[in-house]
């Protein structure tokens, strides 16, 4: 399994415990319509229902550097784990490819190129006089990306609808927070 489940009360410490949302976790809600009437502080609304592969591939450089990715619906039965998947799903895929290009590099044979050095250089030789070639990313000792680093997905266990019988007075944990229409659902 690419993501595991994070119970109310982990995310309520994490977010408690001084964590900047964007910086060490992202809270990100895959709602759709039913978004309206509050969400966890600081999350990115993601809908399902308009998620593409380029929706994805964004999220994924967005949130790329983030440790903890926390995923969520109204019940984290569907969306919220499906949405979890398929993120971790191109995130591994993205960091087992070299990053897509848009421009492809332009042939090395120029009529600015330099002369080759009398002397047969090996730097002279090596020289790319193309300058909209695109430069190799940096990489770590691993060979991955530099900016990319180990990332938790996780999955909120019983999603909004939980998380709001426990936290829907807490600013701290819950915004936008429309009463009107979780009164049923009040713990």
């Amino acid at each position: 399994m690419a993501y595991r489940y994070i119970d109310h009360s982990e995310l309520a410490q994490l977010m408690r415990s001084g964590a900047q949302p964007g910086r060490d976790y992202q809270v990100v809600d895959v709602r759709d319509h039913d978004f309206v009437g509050g969400n966890i502080t600081g999350a990115l609304n993601q809908p399902s229902e308009q998620r593409t592969e380029q929706t994805v591939s964004e999220l994924v450089s967005k949130l790329d550097g983030i440790p903890k990715v926390i995923f969520h619906c109204a019940l984290s039965q569907v969306r919220g784990p499906k949405a979890a998947r398929i993120y971790a799903e191109a995130r591994s895929a993205a960091s087992s490819s070299p990053s897509p290009s848009l421009n492809s590099p332009a042939p090395t044979t120029s009529t600015t190129s330099p002369p080759p050095s009398a002397g047969g250089s090996s730097a002279a030789s090596a020289f790319a006089p193309n300058p909209f070639a695109p430069a190799p990313a940096a990489k770590t000792e691993e060979g991955a990306p530099s900016k990319s680093r180990e990332q938790e997905v996780l999955v909120l266990r019983d999603g909004f609808e939980g998380w709001q019988s426990l936290y829907r007075k807490d600013p701290l944990l819950v915004e936008k927070f429309d009463e009107s229409l979780w009164g049923s659902y009040s713990a």
